[in-house]
């Protein structure tokens, strides 16, 4: 079942128990899903007005059957990305490592003297154009399937919404028919989640549904237990949890402005005990450093900025191929920048529980482009050096002296006797 989020928004009537932010899945009744952690990446071609956008997110779930949905401005080209990027990219923006040494002095033992420790754009008419023109409108207004595709681990279908002629059906029946459609494909729906839809029907957006595909590793063992039909969430024992790392999805499509999906339904308050702690990282790669605002700006984005600056091309360039997963051939119509000669990397974490998910997040050039790097990681070292009191120099010179001085003495006394 499904939970849509802008990225990924509640569909479920048990939403109210799980995180609500962008992608939230929705399990079967009886079932939790929540997510840990989530990233992604926006590569943005300026020149063509293509946003490539990346997203990666760590589940913890006592069931398989969840999917969410994602409301791009037009119909996007699918496909995965390789699982390494996020690795490469955290890599990149990761706080430097500074050794610091402390020097103490420890008195060398009497009797001996000790040593030192060491210790492009290709065309594409129906993106360019949007949902429009992917098929000959029908006279009868409806839900259109403008694609279905398996993409990674998940079975998607990128949906929209138009009317028939003579149809002057609003926002709230578009709503309602995609949330009929949801339901009839196994995708539990709730008042909040058409109410989120009506904002996406009226701007002629496209919602893919992505369910993830097929039964799970069978490295990570079993399935859980289905619970019975007639069970309620958050009722009965508790089903083991298991966590899902899924293979990265990219969504390709042109867009005014790169953005991040951020809006959500407006759901019940979670519950005091609900775990809803998790943190987003999003890296946008542009021609300058960038920065994000929550819809107009009028309310602010709690997402901050961590990391900005000029990696090396060639180690940029390697996140972009492995972001191209593998397209369908040479047609695929949007293709990443082949370098990254030029490019500057953003990342922001937004760790805000719950998230203001009443807009979407819209990324444009900052105003200051000095770069910023994390705190360096500090680490403390101790070398310890021995040295000499002068007491010991003092015995040491003094012995010797005193023994010869006295010597001469006797000799003297030897001889006046």
């Amino acid at each position: 079942m499904i939970r849509l989020s802008l990225l990924f928004v509640p569909l479920a009537a048990l939403v109210a128990a799980v995180p609500a932010p962008a992608c939230a899945p929705a399990p079967r009744p009886g079932h939790n899903v929540t997510t840990v952690d989530e990233g992604a990446l926006i590569v943005w071609d300026a020149k063509n007005k293509v946003e490539h956008f990346v997203r990666k997110a760590h589940f913890r779930a006592t069931g398989y059957d969840f999917g969410f949905l994602v409301p791009t401005p037009n119909r996007p080209y699918l496909d995965i990305a390789d699982d390494s990027l996020f690795g490469t990219l955290s890599a990149i923006t990761a706080a430097k490592i500074e050794y610091r040494e402390e020097v103490r002095y420890t008195d060398a033992p009497f009797g001996g003297f000790g040593c030192g420790g060491m210790f492009p754009g290709a065309k594409f008419d129906a993106a360019e154009a949007g949902h429009a023109k992917s098929a000959p409108a029908p006279r009868a207004g409806g839900v259109d399937v403008l694609e279905t595709k398996r993409v990674g681990d998940y079975d998607a279908a990128v949906l929209a919404f138009r009317k028939g002629d003579g149809d002057d059906s609003g926002p709230k029946e578009g709503a309602e028919a995609l949330t009929k459609w949801l339901q009839k494909h196994g995708y539990e729906t709730t008042p909040a989640t058409a109410q989120w839809l009506e904002w996406y029907v009226q701007n002629g957006w496209c919602l893919t549904a992505f369910k993830v595909a097929g039964a799970p590793n069978p490295a990570d063992g079993p399935p859980p237990p289905v619970a019975p039909k007639d069970a309620s969430f958050g009722k009965g024992p508790p089903l083991p949890p298991r966590d899902l790392n899924l293979k990265p999805v990219r969504m390709s499509f042109r867009a005014e402005k790169p953005f991040y999906p951020y809006r959500e339904p407006v759901s019940a308050p979670l519950p005091a005990t609900s775990h809803s702690e998790r943190k987003l990282r999003v890296f946008v790669a542009a021609e300058a450093r960038y920065e994000g605002k929550l819809g107009d700006g009028t309310n602010p984005w709690p997402g901050r900025t961590v990391w900005a600056g000029k990696p090396n091309a060639a180690t940029l360039g390697s996140v972009f191929a492995t972001a191209s997963g593998k397209p369908d051939g040479a047609k695929a119509p949007f293709q990443l920048p082949a370098s990254a000669e030029g490019f500057t990397l953003t990342e922001f974490e937004d760790a805000s529980s719950p998230r203001p998910g009443t807009d979407e997040v819209f990324f444009a050039p900052a105003a200051d482009q000095a770069p910023v790097e994390r705190p360096p990681h500090i680490v403390n070292t101790v070398r310890y050096v021995q040295r000499t009191p002068w007491w010991h120099l003092a015995v040491y010179i003094g012995v010797p002296v005193g023994t010869v001085l006295l010597g001469i003495g006797a000799w003297r006394l030897a001889r006046k006797a």
